[in-house]
C-alpha cells in the first residue's frame, strides 16, 4: 500500500490559497504604510508653519489688546 505525498491546499471559491490571500494583504499594508509614512514630513512642515505663526501672532495679539485696554483705562 503506497501513501501518496500530496497536501491538501486551503482554497477559498475562486481557487486562490491562503498564501496568495497573505501575501496580497500583506502587500497591501506595505503600500498603506509608505502612503502613511510619505504623508509625514509634509505634516510636520504644515505643524512647523502652525507654531510659528501662533509664537509670532498670540503676542501681537496680547500686546495690542493690552495697548487698546491701557488707552481706553486713561
Amino acid at each position: 500500500m503506497r501513501t501518496s505525498k500530496a497536501h491538501v491546499v486551503p482554497t477559498t471559491e475562486n481557487g486562490l490559497t491562503t498564501a496568495t490571500i497573505g501575501k496580497r494583504l500583506r502587500m497591501v499594508a506595505a503600500h498603506r504604510a509608505e502612503e502613511i509614512l510619505a504623508e509625514v514630513a509634509p505634516t510636520l512642515r504644515r505643524l512647523r508653519t502652525l507654531l510659528l505663526v501662533a509664537t509670532i501672532s498670540i503676542p501681537l495679539f496680547l500686546a495690542g489688546l493690552v495697548a487698546v485696554l491701557w488707552h481706553l483705562a486713561h
